[in-house]
């Protein structure tokens, strides 16, 4: 069976985050770092010139946050699977992430298998 591996844009402010979720990206099987952003706007252009199956986006960025920009990216892109990020572990922040078409996980919860459960659950929602 062949099958492209799912591309996923990582997108955080922040270069020791990104490059942690790159890490975790490289080391599961059928997943390939497409791109890396460092704010909403940024990752919004990124998605218009390139192909990708999932986004893992901090929630706290400067200009355009993770919910804003998942909402755009959601009514652009309807069958990239969102993933917002945060350290924040609020009860309000899943709802509005729902809200907008996105999944939500803690970032210190996230590694290989969540990556792999997200895609599950998710990547073929829409196709």
């Amino acid at each position: 069976m062949d099958r492209s591996p799912v591309r996923v844009l990582v997108v955080d402010d922040l270069p020791p985050f990104r490059r942690a979720v790159a890490g975790v990206i490289a080391v599961v099987d059928g997943f390939v770092l497409a791109g890396e952003a460092t704010s909403g706007e940024e990752a919004l252009g990124f998605l218009d010139e390139h192909a990708v199956g999932m986004v893992l986006m901090d929630v706290n960025m400067p200009g355009m946050g993770g919910l804003e920009a998942a909402r755009r990216i959601r009514g652009r892109h309807p069958d990239v699977t969102v993933v917002l990020l945060s350290v924040n572990d609020t009860e309000e922040l899943p709802r509005e992430a729902m809200a907008v078409g996105a999944r939500y996980r803690h970032k210190d919860r996230f590694g290989p298998d969540e990556l792999e459960a997200l895609w599950k659950d998710g990547g073929s929602a829409g196709s």
